[in-house]
């Protein structure tokens, strides 16, 4: 369970934002005449400059018009944002308030975790990540997507979950979601991304497994070039997180050496 205002602050330092500046701008691309595709058809993404990493972009205020780049606004800190989100979402509403808590008492860690295992609730939670959502997205649903992961997040983190495995499987689900499409800007198609590439790595991190059956079965459908490059990103960022945890250890034995 966590405070509320922790959700803007994982959306600036956590791997959505990244995933949201780099599916787009690197893989979400509209082609034609691709080989094996009838001319015309949009491919969902391709591998093409994936080794190039894009700094992360930025929110901006509610109530406040961006310049149309095709990036999405810069992140603000603003509580009223997410309150003003839970109120028009009950199933949100409720799901947090459990979140927030940061002592719980017995009664309330049962409810959450009722909350948590509600099949019903995974099932509503994806649906509205699958949602694709029309016209250019309000700063706000990047927060709102933002805290349909953290459910995800919360029930796949509790080990003892009884519908663990419907739950993975219901992630995979919205993973493989082919929700893209032709009238979308690179915006929307960069949150839709960014969901994706975030929920994989929760995948990932709870059964690797799962996560690699999940590029196989990928495999052939229009949503094979992403899923493969979330695939090669996850493990190219888990490398990259070894690699400076030896450097850190080298450092520090350098420093105690001298």
């Amino acid at each position: 369970m966590e405070k509320l205002s922790l959700t803007p602050k994982r959306l600036v330092i956590g791997g959505i934002v990244v995933g949201l500046a780099v599916v787009v701008a690197l893989f979400l691309r509209e082609t034609t005449g691709s080989p094996g595709r009838p001319a015309g058809e949009q491919t969902v993404a391709s591998t093409a400059g994936a080794k190039v990493r894009k700094p992360a972009p930025s929110i901006s205020l509610p109530g406040r018009q961006a310049p149309d780049t095709g990036e999405p606004p810069a992140v603000m800190d603003d509580d009223e944002v997410l309150e003003s989100i839970v109120k028009k979402d009950k199933k949100l509403g409720v799901f947090m308030r459990y979140y927030k808590a940061v002592l719980p008492d017995e009664q309330t860690r049962d409810e959450y975790h009722k909350l948590l295992s509600d099949p019903a609730m995974m099932a509503a939670m994806a649906k509205d990540l699958m949602d694709p959502g029309s016209g250019h997205p309000e700063s706000t649903e990047y927060y709102r997507r933002l805290m349909l992961v953290d459910y995800f997040d919360a029930a796949l983190s509790w080990k003892d979950n009884p519908q663990r495995q419907k739950l993975l499987e219901v992630t995979r689900d919205v993973i493989t979601k082919d929700n893209f499409g032709g009238d979308q800007d690179s915006a929307r198609r960069q949150v839709l991304g960014g969901t994706k590439m975030e929920l994989y790595h929760l995948l990932y991190a709870q059964d690797a497994q799962k996560a690699g059956e999940l590029v196989a079965e990928a495999k052939g459908t229009r949503m094979e070039p992403l899923v493969n490059w979330m695939a090669e990103e996850e493990l190219r960022r888990r490398v990259r997180e070894q690699e400076i945890l030896k450097e850190a250890k080298e450092a520090d034995d350098l420093a105690r050496s001298n």
